[in-house]
């Protein structure tokens, strides 16, 4: 049996994931290739030099008589691989993308790294357990007449606390131009960024099945009945609750736990230790900051399945040098689970 066979086979067998899996795909495909090689192609009001400068999808012997030939006649070869666009070009090798000057966290020492990441993270943990206890003393002595609409609001509070910590951080070490350029859109074309954010969401997905079924086969899930997402079932159809959720979960996740863990963390740790080290390490403390130590202190299953993305976005970003890919992987993942949950 071939491997494709095996991973079809696989993917079929695991139901929730693989319709993740599938959705993922097949979705980023249809409106990328539609937006910018379907329409562009066959739309005359569009500017047809933008579109094959953008992509770089012409032969690369083609001079400019002969590519002019081309705009004119509307005929492009979107799916050559010659040259910029070889798979070792698009998913080997180092992009240069004007990563921050990291001389600055080099002239430090490990004790004091690892003691500014540590207490760092500690502080986003409790500030987290802070504000859901202080929610949950709320919804217990006083009337909250929408508890749902009140649960997502807290949401919004926690992420905002924690991007206020890390400001706070960067504040007293004056690392401002430092956090400005962690937003620098890569320096890459569009179907290679189209194509390495493709390539970690499937390895997201093959790998998050696998750890499924091999934690599944070592701690059997409890058979426990299905209280849903919302205390109150009537919450799955209310537009304001429905779109703060969606807020949390494709917008300010992406946004701050990224520049968290793939943008400070991730880069103090690259300044004394090998870019190796830096994945493993910011993706452990991204895993674990996914874990419940009071309601569910023996359930690892979602910090394994954070432990893996952290280790995929933080090669993302090593690779890129930019945020801005891991932030579409993650909003596109977190997006996912949203639409297979309320809306599909």
């Amino acid at each position: 049996m071939s491997l494709f066979s095996v991973l079809l086979s696989f993917m079929l067998a695991g139901g929730l994931f693989s319709s993740l899996f599938l959705s993922i795909v097949t979705t980023f495909l249809m409106v990328y290739l539609c937006y910018n090689v379907v329409e562009p192609h066959f739309n005359t009001g569009e500017n047809p030099r933008d579109f094959i400068n953008d992509f770089d999808v012409l032969p690369s012997g083609l001079n400019d008589k002969m590519k002019q030939a081309y705009r004119h006649s509307g005929m492009v070869e979107i799916w050559d691989l010659s040259g910029e666009l070889s798979l070792d070009s698009l998913f080997g090798g180092q992009i240069e993308t004007g990563s921050p000057n990291m001389s600055e966290w080099e002239s430090e020492s490990k004790v004091r790294t690892w003691m500014k990441i540590s207490t760092l993270w500690i502080a986003i943990f409790i500030a987290i357990y802070a504000v859901t206890f202080t929610g949950i003393g709320i919804i217990m002595f006083l009337d909250v007449e929408n508890v749902d609409l009140f649960i997502q609001t807290l949401g919004i509070v926690q992420f905002a606390l924690m991007c206020s910590i890390l400001l706070v951080v960067i504040y007293f070490e004056n690392k401002f131009e430092y956090l400005k350029s962690l937003f620098n859109f890569p320096k890459i074309s569009k179907l290679r960024f189209g194509g390495l954010v493709v390539l970690v969401l499937v390895l997201d997905s093959i790998l998050t099945l696998i750890y499924t079924k091999i934690y599944e086969a070592l701690w059997p899930f409890p058979e426990v009945e299905d209280v849903g997402w919302f205390i109150d079932a009537n919450s799955a159809s209310d537009p304001l609750i429905l779109f703060l959720l969606f807020t949390l979960l494709s917008i300010c996740a992406p946004l701050v736990e990224e520049l968290i863990f793939r943008g400070y963390i991730l880069d103090s740790i690259r300044g004394k230790h090998s870019d190796n080290l830096a994945i493993i390490g910011s993706g452990i403390m991204f895993g674990f900051m996914h874990w419940d130590p009071i309601f569910g202190f023996l359930d690892l299953y979602q910090t394994g399945h954070a432990v893996i993305a952290g280790f995929l976005y933080a090669w993302l970003r090593l690779k890129t040098g930019s945020l801005w890919p891991g932030i579409f992987c993650h909003a596109i993942w977190n997006g996912t689970i949203f639409l297979l949950m309320f809306v599909i």
